[in-house]
């Protein structure tokens, strides 16, 4: 039974975690939290400017209910089912976040210390970390991160003078659960099932598969500014310890420009200057997370977050076939405004979809596929080069021994879906519905189509 308490997030911290005077709020769910407090020389809270108002806005978001028309929420409990893959699958490719309850996490009532991470995740107390502070980001939004060590950033939860974070802890051991760990197309599909026909000869840029897991950690009172996840990745968090309310974000309507949807990514980038054009383009609703849920957000997926506890989450990157219209949409995105909508750039992006491409030809017929979505992978492809985002590394989109096969392939698929110099993938994919994935390919025409690269 969850009583009142359980709803005052503040217990516990007033003076031992964050200044005695912090200000509280209460979001629309029920819960009171603290409102982040980091003071000048001049005793000035340097957080009124820009975080308060934005967390003042997000806790007025409607909370996201199990009827939510853009969130599927779900519990533990429907895990076993033979169809929660697809129930999953169906969802993300509809650019629809999902929220798993209940997954179960460690021991309840430990802190969060050094050690408690060194037993429970193998995180070493002496591990170099890099360093998100508040204050930091206040004096120099391009300057915010300083090496450190795990340890000294653990004994800083209780610090009342700072707020910091960690976004970035390689867990590469991390997993989704068992009944969702098919997700993740790219490793199933792209590296798995393509070494026999393209063998390996470049080097391999080590986060094609580091980026399938990570660690976050996060003082109380940080919040994460609205972005969306680099490189067209979709995202799973796990929360382990604490607790966040993550915020999506969605367009009230226009979902058919391109030019409306790169406003609304960039404006919500910078909230505190667009705050009544957002108010009348963008819904949103908050989804609490408690440890043992689950949430996967697809790619594009603009979010914020706001920690109101020390928290501990751990999560990961990975690409779908049924999101590549949203994966497409988002790399397009990062072309145009560059790394300042999102969190962390990536550089495993084009190698891992040329080998999805080169996985088309023997993928299980029991995998579906989808025009737009197809269309999608087919142009990021073959124009590799010209989705790097802004800023981006030049290595990023070298050319392999994957980049000729790859780019045949995706030539075929477009030609048999009917694409030609005329009616070209990028205008077909820039026209409708952007959220829209397209209709179901009939696999055994497309078999046949690719059938010269099944050759043993």
């Amino acid at each position: 039974m969850t009583t009142p308490s359980d709803y005052d997030l503040t217990i516990g911290l007033l003076g031992k975690h964050v200044p005695l005077d912090s200000p509280t709020i209460m979001w629309e769910d029920g819960y009171v939290s603290i409102l982040p407090a980091i003071y000048d020389d001049k005793k000035k809270n340097i957080c009124d400017n820009v975080d308060i108002p934005i967390i003042k806005y997000l806790a007025h978001c409607p909370a996201s209910a199990p009827d939510s028309q853009y969130v599927t929420h779900l519990s533990h409990n429907d895990l076993p089912e033979d169809n929660i893959h697809d129930i999953v699958s169906e969802s993300l490719s509809q650019h629809k976040s999902v929220v798993i309850r209940g997954i179960g996490h460690p021991p309840m009532g430990e802190e969060l210390t050094a050690e408690f991470l060194d037993r429970y995740y193998s995180i070493s107390p002496d591990r170099i970390v890099w360093v998100h502070d508040v204050k930091a980001r206040g004096v120099n939004h391009g300057q915010v991160t300083t090496a450190s060590i795990l340890k000294a950033f653990c004994e800083d939860i209780k610090n009342t003078e700072k707020i910091q974070c960690v976004t970035d802890i390689p867990l590469a051991q991390t997993a989704l659960p068992d009944a969702l760990r098919n997700l993740d197309h790219g490793i199933a599909h792209g590296w798995n099932e393509t070494t026999y026909d393209v063998p390996i000869t470049s080097n391999v840029h080590p986060e094609n598969f580091t980026a399938k897991g990570w660690a976050l950690l996060h003082h109380a009172g940080y919040l994460t500014y609205p972005h969306h996840d680099a490189e067209g990745s979709l995202t799973w968090v796990r929360m382990e310890v604490g607790v966040k309310f993550w915020v999506v974000f969605r367009p009230k309507d226009r979902q058919n420009d391109r030019k409306h949807l790169q406003d609304f990514a960039l404006k919500l980038g910078n909230f505190t200057e667009n705050q009544a054009w957002i108010r009348a383009n963008c819904d949103a609703e908050v989804i609490t997370l408690l440890p043992g849920d689950i949430l996967i957000i697809p790619p594009g997926q603009v979010h914020a977050v706001y920690t109101p506890i020390a928290s501990f989450a751990t999560g990961g990157h990975f690409y779908h076939y049924g999101c590549m219209h949203l994966t497409e949409m988002s790399r397009y995105l990062d072309i145009v405004t560059g790394n300042c909508l999102t969190n962390h750039n990536l550089h495993n992006a084009l190698e891992t979809l040329r080998r999805m491409m080169i996985a088309i030809p023997r993928l299980s017929l029991r995998i579906p596929l989808f025009e737009r979505s197809l269309l999608s992978l087919c142009i990021m492809v073959t124009r590799g080069k010209e989705y790097r985002a802004k800023g981006g590394s030049i290595s990023a989109v070298v050319d392999t021994e994957t980049a000729a096969i790859s780019i045949e392939i995706a030539r075929l698929i477009s030609v048999h879906l009917g694409v030609a110099k005329r009616k070209t993938a990028a205008k077909i994919l820039c026209k409708g519905d952007q959220f829209y994935k397209g209709k179901q390919v009939f696999r055994k025409p497309l078999q046949q189509a690719l059938a010269s690269f099944t050759v043993l």
